[in-house]
């Protein structure tokens, strides 16, 4: 006879609690939690999506968890001593982008960290403002003279 998904999911849970102990993870709070995921799935509608439900949160915190601690843009997770960022770009036609920016501060000396946008590095704040200025007012430029060199191509068809 085929069981339940409630008792499927609840044979594996008293399975891994097992296997926890045989592996001396035991503990009174380890048991604690055994018994607490088992009565929720338990008294719930839809086990299956219920443990679900309660992986994806342990995995949402675990990811917290492992978020940098010390810049908030750093997307290294778990123990690290370098940082960066490197997932801000405007995609190209091929495999290299148009523009591409993101954030290093390496392990060592004051850490002094730098923000890049293509090939040029910045140590501070007013300086990346300015260059990021200075890409709008181009941005700007571009724009207009499309409009111009297309306005003229029109014109001649």
């Amino acid at each position: 006879m085929t069981s339940s998904p409630a008792a499927r999911v609840i044979d594996q849970l008293k399975a891994n609690h097992v296997a926890a102990n045989a592996m001396g993870l035991g503990s009174p709070v380890l048991d604690t939690w055994y018994e607490t995921i088992i009565d929720i799935v338990t008294d719930s509608p839809d086990p299956v999506a219920t443990m679900g439900a309660i992986a994806q949160l342990i995995s949402r915190g675990r990811r917290k968890d492992l978020a940098c601690t010390i810049y908030r843009d750093c997307t290294e997770t778990g123990p690290h001593i370098d940082h960066s960022r490197h997932n801000l770009k405007v995609a190209g036609d091929d495999e290299y982008p148009v523009l591409e920016a993101g954030m290093v501060a390496l392990s060592g000396g004051d850490m002094q960290p730098i923000v890049y946008i293509r090939n040029e590095e910045f140590a501070d704040a007013v300086a990346v403002r300015a260059k990021t200025a200075e890409l709008r007012n181009l941005l700007d430029q571009v724009d207009e003279m499309a409009d111009r060199v297309f306005a003229d191509y029109e014109g001649r068809s």
